[in-house]
């Protein structure tokens, strides 16, 4: 990290507020002082963004950006920490929502809430000006172009995710250890992959994959050595297990970005391409690079939502009062909203990647 202690955010309590961490030596008054200097965006504030972002803000950073396209729902709720029923019944945007919070737990911190679809052609300007990103998003997509604008931007940036009762994480610091990218080369199909909307996701999950994501962030912030290699957990089997699925230091010789100082996701390969269908209360979503869906997997899934019927060339859904038709070369039309924002955050809600 470049920041620099003592140029953060002055708090009159902040050494009593934060005195068992300056009590740990491997923090201590100037790991705090690095602390209060260091500044990140949260791209999404889900279950594990929230929890990231509260665990920030408690911890002393002394910035924070909460980036996320959603509203706050119900069924948010028994997960996400920083919402409550009034954010739901009111349609708030989780990014506001948990601004208006965070400012309750520390009041006069800095925190910016940006109520925004990232894309590739707002990245670059949503992630700059902070010191590292947190990348909470719950698609590929997403996490490729967080992935990407992060190493464009020369920025350290942490991954963590949580789907059914397994979590992940890792931490990729330019110049140290590979990108994201490195780590996915193999993307499921789309369809295949899970998504907390269509598998569920056991709910303490969320803030234990949260948890260990900011400790990385505060050892980044206090100038520790980034961990190696993409860690899982799984919390639901025989007992609590956590191991390093990759290992190696070495970015993947096949990466566009590591290796060829490209970034796909920010020319924006694999964005989705979102039309109006004229006529109608339908919108499609042609996302670009995809294969045909599993159509099995997708069934299974989404069978437990609601109806489902399906032909050798489509599929077709009914959830949260729109149907969902899935096309054979990749394409979904929703039906039932004439908002291209809403159909792509349907989309990722039950097709995902």
């Amino acid at each position: 990290m470049t920041a620099a202690p003592g140029t953060g955010r002055e708090d009159v309590g902040a050494a009593g507020r934060h005195s068992r961490s300056i009590l740990f030596p491997g923090i201590g008054p100037e790991g705090q002082a690095r602390i209060a200097a260091t500044s990140i965006v949260f791209v999404g504030v889900g279950a594990v963004g929230a929890a990231a972002a509260e665990s920030a803000a408690r911890a002393g950073f002394g910035r924070l950006t909460l980036v996320d396209r959603d509203v706050v729902e119900e069924s948010n709720l028994a997960r996400q920490f920083l919402f409550d029923a009034d954010d739901a019944a009111s349609v708030r945007p989780k990014a506001e929502a948990a601004r208006r919070r965070l400012d309750e737990i520390v009041p006069g911190l800095a925190v910016d809430a940006v109520v925004a679809d990232l894309d590739h052609r707002n990245a670059r300007e949503v992630l700059s000006g902070h010191d590292l990103v947190f990348d909470a998003t719950d698609n590929f997509e997403a996490r490729l172009l967080v992935s990407d604008a992060a190493r464009a931007l020369s920025k350290p940036s942490i991954y963590a995710a949580a789907v059914g009762s397994e979590g992940l994480v890792a931490v990729s610091v330019p110049g140290e250890t590979p990108c994201l990218r490195c780590y996915l080369e193999n993307l499921p199909p789309a369809g295949e992959g899970p998504t907390c909307d269509t598998v569920g996701v056991v709910p303490t999950l969320p803030p234990l994959v949260a948890a260990a994501a900011m400790t990385e962030a505060v050892r980044l912030a206090t100038g520790g050595s980034p961990s190696s290699g993409l860690w899982r957990v799984e919390v639901w089997k025989e007992e609590l297990a956590a191991r390093r699925l990759f290992s190696s230091a070495r970015p993947s010789a096949v990466c566009p970005v590591c290796s060829g100082e490209r970034f796909p996701a920010l020319e924006g390969e694999g964005a989705s391409d979102v039309v109006k269908l004229c006529g109608r209360r339908s919108v499609q979503v042609a996302p670009g690079g995809r294969e045909r869906p599993d159509f099995d997997a997708l069934e299974r899934r989404l069978a437990r939502l609601g109806p489902v019927r399906r032909s050798p060339h489509l599929l077709s859904a009914e959830v949260e009062g729109v149907a969902l038709t899935l096309f054979s070369d990749g394409r979904c039309v929703v039906r039932g909203t004439g908002d291209p924002a809403e159909a792509r955050a349907l989309y990722a809600k039950y097709v995902g990647r």
